[in-house]
């Protein structure tokens, strides 16, 4: 039945293909009667612009679109880049039709008759894509943020981590180009959405395929949003002041300067109620529960600077950021930790406080001294300070007797500095396919600390405190590493046919570690900090040198591209420590062998899969190599084991992707196995006394799987559009483990599955609601326990409503949380809402905000974590009710029009 089930999921395409009878064709040709490749052709109902179907032109300009018989009017549409559009009106289509050749003139558009034809709102080109933005209905203030809510199959969870159509989103570019910084979350939450004309969604690049024009290999995704040309000469800006109960603030201002190639940006930040610096006005605060732990003010000031210097000069990014924070936090957590014979359990509490400024300029430059060559360079530089002080408090039970408890209180001041300049170099030859690629990555980081521990430890035996075992500190630690890295890479290019291609790299990396620990107790005698611990400071150097050549073969074909590499490290590892006084060194040369291999195929037009698999060694850190026991933790003592092995990790993955435009379907499907090989783990035992002792192994067997699905489908009439996606995802791992000295063995799954609902009518509502299910659930062998079960279940639903025409909003966010299963004094479920009421006025430059965040005073922060050694229930401090009033200023002008 699975089997069956499977190969109708990969013939769903095809099946949905055969059963359309006719079809379009042509050849697209642009003035120069050269043809035009990856010109999107599509067909339309005349009537009300849906899309019929769509395809692109192939590398010598000839499409053919799949079509059922249509006996209404409808146009054909054709799109290319830098070349005019063209359109062709047929009554009915009942056979098969071949239009030719197609000439697209610079400047004029070749129509039939004059209609209104509404733009494409998807097109697929190649790997990438692009949605039109004019098409994605968001509320009139809306950040690109938003936008990306409103697309189907593309999540952003409570931390901020993106995903489209299951895969990881790590780059977010505006033009092709970084925004303060990759990750893109200040563009997220500060560039308008009216501005945007096109989101492309495509895999991404890295450095080498940027610049010699390879097809990518990633599993990654990039989201880079254009804006519309029209508006891309002009003056943005966006003033946001609030303020209210219990002292909350929020204020905010952005201002961008565009014209073409030149882009001058600021971001202005500051407020109390946990948005980043990165939050610009708008952002809504809907997840519970899951926010940021604890309550942190934050002020961010940045400018960022891109422009085109010249044709040979590029200037991709330059920009200075400073963010200052506080944060304060609170947490209470339960464990309960399994072992062969008995549990432990252990409460404890903790309070903290931490200030931190830093400082981050980031530059990337792109030269081109001639046709062929092309030189990428980006130096970055940050540098950070930081403040903290913390208060702990624990008791560890065994069957509700006391073997210990600890208090400790502390305060720490840091310093941290990184310079990464990186080189990048790429030259293509006459010859086609020919290239050479070299690149110079450096690291250079150094980070001191200062910190004070005062700290008492009692140990009890038969409930009976035991002087002889009591662990007073009173301490000053200094700590101070420097680390640097060198990595050159160098690979040739050469074709060995049209679709084949050979590659030879050469890679070298150095990298050198010195930490330095310097532990001093206080003299009551001097009432300073003289006493040298010598049991508790050490220091050590560590010096990796690696050498690996590499062999690489890629085809690259119209349906599908195949690469498979392999290469050897060489590596040279030296390190030398002093621990407790005593000189340990180690010196190993290792041979390991990698490699990785992939499969890209395009099935059809709307479809791709991508395949995946890869092996390496992973060395087992210095440290945990050194017989040295560190007893810094009074609780846990550590000490290395010189025999550990090599790591190895096998992993494949298998993904697909069905993009219908013309039924408006998309849906993904994930699956990926991994397999470990002496994997370095703990090996651990608890005296009577609850203290634990820890020294590594090697274990072998581990594996995990992973599967994730999404279908998303919208249905359009009128003024109305409804999307519906559930959503599932199913994760398995097994693990072999020791706890107290003995083997054991665990099975766990979490089931995951879910459905997001979106119902828009024009300018009158809009309503998103959600459900996720989180069921996870354990079996162990050779262990305390036989089974651990949980069950989360998160419900979210967001409306707004809109009147006046659209000038007044009302928004109204509410999620409600239970878990099934949760220690003794955590809440088990609790409500979370948020209201706000928002009026635009002066032609909605001005809008005046009133909102209540957490109306029913209910949000909390309560997890429970399942690992294969412990249960850990977790309550942290979190915002909670505050009523905020704002003001927005919004001023823009585009080629001299004022909005």
């Amino acid at each position: 039945m699975k089997k069956i089930l499977w190969l109708l999921m990969f013939l769903l395409p095809f099946l949905m293909l055969s059963g359309q009878k006719f079809s379009v064709e042509g050849n697209v040709v642009d003035f120069k009667k050269k043809p035009l490749e990856n010109a999107t052709v599509y067909l339309l109902k005349r009537k009300d612009s849906s899309i019929v179907n769509y395809t692109s032109t192939n590398k010598e300009g000839k499409f053919s679109l799949k079509t059922d018989e249509l006996k209404e009017a409808s146009i054909l549409k054709v799109d290319a880049e830098k070349s005019a559009s063209y359109s062709k009106i047929f009554d009915k289509i009942n056979q098969s039709v071949d239009i030719g050749t197609l000439e697209l003139d610079q400047n004029k558009v070749t129509d039939i008759e004059e209609v209104k034809i509404t733009v494409a709102p998807v097109k697929i080109k190649k790997d990438t894509i692009e949605f039109n933005a004019a098409a994605i209905k968001v509320r009139p203030d809306s950040n690109i943020e938003e936008l990306l809510k409103n697309i189907g199959g593309v999540e952003i969870d409570n931390d901020g981590k993106i995903t489209a159509n299951g895969k990881q989103v790590d780059q977010i570019m505006i033009n092709g180009k970084p925004f303060f910084d990759k990750d893109g979350k200040i563009a997220l939450k500060n560039i308008p959405a009216d501005i945007i004309k096109n989101i492309q969604f495509t895999t991404t690049k890295t450095r080498e395929e940027e610049l010699t024009g390879k097809p990518t290999k990633s599993e990654n995704t990039t989201i880079n949003f254009t804006i519309d040309d029209k508006k891309n000469k002009g003056f943005l800006s966006r003033i946001t002041a609030g303020y209210g109960s219990d002292k909350r603030y929020e204020g905010s201002g952005f201002l961008s300067y565009f014209r073409d190639k030149r882009k001058i940006s600021m971001v202005l930040s500051s407020n109390n109620v946990n948005s980043r610096g990165d939050s610009g006005e708008g952002s809504r605060n809907i997840q519970a529960g899951n926010n940021m732990k604890g309550i942190q003010k934050s002020t961010t000031i940045g400018v960022n600077y891109t422009d085109r210097l010249s044709n040979e000069i590029d200037l991709d990014a330059l920009g200075l950021t400073r963010t200052e924070t506080n944060l304060q936090t609170a947490s209470k957590i339960s464990k309960t930790t399994f072992l062969p014979d008995y549990n432990l359990k252990t409460n404890s509490e903790s309070t903290g406080e931490n200030g931190s400024e830093q400082y981050n300029f980031t530059s990337s430059v792109k030269i081109k001294p001639d046709t062929l060559s092309t030189i990428y360079f980006s130096p970055a530089f940050s540098h950070s300070t930081t403040a903290n002080s913390t208060t702990f408090s624990s008791a560890t039970f065994r069957d509700d007797m006391l073997l210990n408890e600890s208090q400790s209180a502390g305060s720490s001041d840091s310093e941290s500095n990184a310079f990464t300049p990186n080189i990048h170099y790429s030259r293509k030859f006459s010859k086609k396919g020919r290239s050479f690629y070299s690149s110079l990555n450096t690291s250079i980081t150094e980070n001191k600390n200062r910190s004070l521990t005062n700290s008492q430890t009692f140990f009890y035996d038969n409930g009976i405190e035991d002087p002889a075992k009591r662990d007073f500190r009173n301490q000053l630690t200094r700590t101070k590493a420097q680390n640097s890295s060198y990595s050159f890479n160098a690979k040739y290019t050469e074709p060995l046919s049209d679709s084949l291609n050979i590659n030879f790299g050469l890679n070298y990396n150095s990298a050198n570690a010195f930490n330095d620990r310097l532990v001093h107790d206080f003299d009551p005698a001097t009432g300073q900090y003289s006493n040298y611990n010598l049991a508790l400071s050490n220091s050590s150097d560590e010096r990796n040198n690696q050498f690996s050549p590499q062999i690489t073969l890629e085809l690259n074909k119209q349906k599908y591209n195949f690469w498979a590499s392999a290469n050897v490290d060489f590596t040279d590892l030296k390190y030398q420590s002093v621990f407790n006084g005593q000189h340990f060194e180690l010196s190993r040369n290792f041979i390991l062998p990698d490699y990785n291999a992939g499969l890209q195929y395009k099935i059809s037009e709307n479809s791709r899969l991508n395949i995946y698999n890869s092996a390496s060694f992973t060395i087992p850190s210095s440290q945990r190599l050194i017989p040295y026991v560190d007893e810094s933790n009074p609780l846990v003592t550590y000490q290395g084991n010189p025999d550990l092995k090599n790591a190895w990790s096998n992993r494949t993955s298998l993904y697909f992707n069905n993009f219908n435009v013309p039924k408006n379907i998309n849906y993904h499907l994930s699956l990926s196995f991994t397999y470990n090989s002496n994997d370095t783990t703990s090996f651990s035992y608890y005296d009577d006394s609850g203290k634990q002792f820890v020294t590594y192994t090697n274990i072998s067997g581990n594996k995990s799987a992973n599967f994730s699905g999404g279908f998303s489908k919208t249905l359009k009439w009128s003024d109305q559009k409804l999307t519906v996606s559930p959503k599932a995802g199913l994760s398995y791992r097994y693990s072999r483990g020791f706890i107290n000295g003995q083997l054991f063995t665990g099975n766990s799954y979490v089931l995951t599955p879910g459905i997001n609902i979106m119902y828009d009518k024009k300018d009158k509502i809009n309503i998103k609601p959600s459900y996720t299910l989180t069921y996870s659930f354990s079996d162990y062998k050779n262990y305390s326990v036989e089974s651990i079960r949980n069950t989360y279940q998160t419900f979210r639903v967001e409306l707004t409503n809109y009147f006046l025409k659209t000038n007044l909003i009302f928004e109204n966010d509410f999620e409600y949380n239970t878990s099934s299963n949760i220690a003794p004094g955590f809440k088990r479920d609790f409500y979370f809402l948020n209201s706000g009421i928002g009026y635009s006025f002066y032609k909605k430059q001005l809008t005046a905000r009133v909102k209540v965040y957490d109306v029913l005073n209910q949000n909390q922060s309560v997890r429970r974590n399942i690992t294969a050694a412990y249960v850990e229930d977790r309550e942290d401090l979190i915002l909670r009710r505050y009523i905020m009033f704002s003001l927005t200023m919004k001023l823009n002008k585009f080629a001299g029009n004022r909005k």
